[in-house]
């Protein structure tokens, strides 16, 4: 395909980009290295395309270009004295497992994102950040049972996600 049309981009784009930016924070471990990982590869295909140049897979193309642009941004940490110590962790993982994480990791995220505001910060503070039910009914001024109704009913929700998600990725 040498001519993508705008529209075709943006569709691609909002398919990918988050799915991505889970697969380039396995490598960079910081989310806006892996926004900004994400969003380069992106430009670089517009480029590309606005330059007739054929791309047959734009899904591994993208794959590819976030996996090196990561891996240029962890070599050039390490140059600068920052390490990684799960690098050898993800030579483990093939690729194509890689990119299933990625996927999964994304549409558990898109759950999250939908679950009504108060329950999805309240499950954030619990899960994400580590609060207990406690700290998390002193801080958001509500009871503890509150906490654990909303995260009882969070994980309700996330657990029906993941099984819509099981059977997509094994139907």
């Amino acid at each position: 395909m040498a001519a993508i049309s705008a529209g075709e981009f943006e569709r691609i784009f909002k398919d990918l980009y988050r799915p991505l930016c889970m697969f380039a924070l396995r490598f960079t471990e910081k989310t806006e290295d892996a926004e900004d990982v994400v969003q380069q590869a992106f430009a670089d295909v517009w480029d590309k395309c606005s330059h007739n140049v054929a791309i047959a897979n734009f899904k591994s193309y993208l794959y590819q270009a976030v996996r090196n642009r990561s891996l240029t941004l962890i070599a050039q940490s390490a140059d600068t004295g920052q390490t990684t110590e799960f690098l050898a962790d993800m030579e483990d993982t093939s690729e194509e497992e890689q990119m299933y994480q990625s996927e999964r990791d994304a549409r558990l995220w898109a759950a999250i994102d939908e679950l009504p505001p108060e329950r999805k910060k309240i499950f954030l503070l619990s899960k994400r950040d580590g609060l207990k039910y406690q700290e998390i009914a002193e801080e958001l001024n509500i009871s503890i049972k509150t906490v654990e109704n909303q995260i009882g009913k969070a994980l309700k929700t996330l657990r029906e996600t993941a099984v819509r998600i099981y059977c997509f990725f094994f139907s």
